[in-house]
């Protein structure tokens, strides 16, 4: 699962990365906390007060409030009561699906089309998520960094955009990213539609598995992916310093 996480923080790059004690460092403007978040992977070691207070000083340095992202992949018994101790909280217990990629079935046809770049991609995706002007600054510098090939997918009627999408392909592990719909075009399959047109365009680009990051209380989400296929890799969850 390990792979997964890498091709995860390749899809989604932050402006500062960097190797702290084994853990996965990463700095951004504050968009996302995928972007700006200490991450534990499989060769992290346990921290000290002392270490722990360096790195909030990295965050602190770029006026971000220090978040520590721990997984269900690795276990560190005395992590959890030094964060508490520091005044940590946790947050946002969310889930990685997965799923092996095949050759999409002739029965369906997706329907949904694919723009040329993420400076398109935003407009679509700022208005039916709800997103501010800064924002959507942020978010788009983060969609202008990623390095390897993606999809910028969206669904739309009469001019009006009412789905869209983001695919990023690493390796042979397709990434989904910002899956939403607008409200006035929901319960019509359109999320369905638009995932299903991504993984056809992974698997004719060399993706030959497929993963995403949901939030663990969002059901509706949870219920579409199980539709589509896709099983619990592992999961995640933040501590964010109060």
């Amino acid at each position: 699962m390990q792979t997964l996480e890498n091709a995860a923080f390749a899809a989604w790059p932050a402006r500062y990365e960097a190797d702290v004690h084994g853990w996965h460092l990463r700095l951004d403007s504050g968009y996302t906390k995928r972007a700006n978040s200490l991450n534990l992977t499989d060769r992290s070691q346990p921290l000290t007060h002392l270490q722990l207070e360096a790195i909030e000083q990295q965050f602190a340095a770029r006026g971000l409030r220090p978040v520590i992202r721990l997984t269900s992949l690795l276990n560190l018994p005395t992590l959890e009561p030094l964060l508490i101790e520091r005044g940590y909280r946790h947050s946002d217990a969310s889930h990685v699906l997965c799923r092996a990629l095949e050759a999409p079935s002739g029965e369906r046809s997706p329907s949904a089309h694919f723009l040329t770049s993420a400076a398109q991609w935003m407009p679509a995706f700022a208005q039916l998520s709800g997103q501010g002007d800064e924002q959507a600054q942020a978010h788009l510098a983060i969609l202008q960094r990623i390095a390897h090939p993606a999809a910028w997918a969206m669904w739309e009627e009469r001019g009006v955009p009412g789905c869209c999408g983001l695919g990023v392909l690493v390796g042979e592990q397709l990434g989904l990213f910002d899956i939403v719909t607008g409200e006035a075009f929901q319960r019509r399959g359109l999320a369905e539609q638009l995932c299903w047109a991504l993984l056809a365009w992974g698997w004719a680009h060399g993706a030959r598995r497929v993963f995403l990051q949901v939030a663990a209380e969002n059901q509706p989400a949870l219920a579409l992916y199980r539709k589509l296929g896709f099983e619990w890799g592992y999961g995640y969850g933040y501590w964010i310093k109060h």
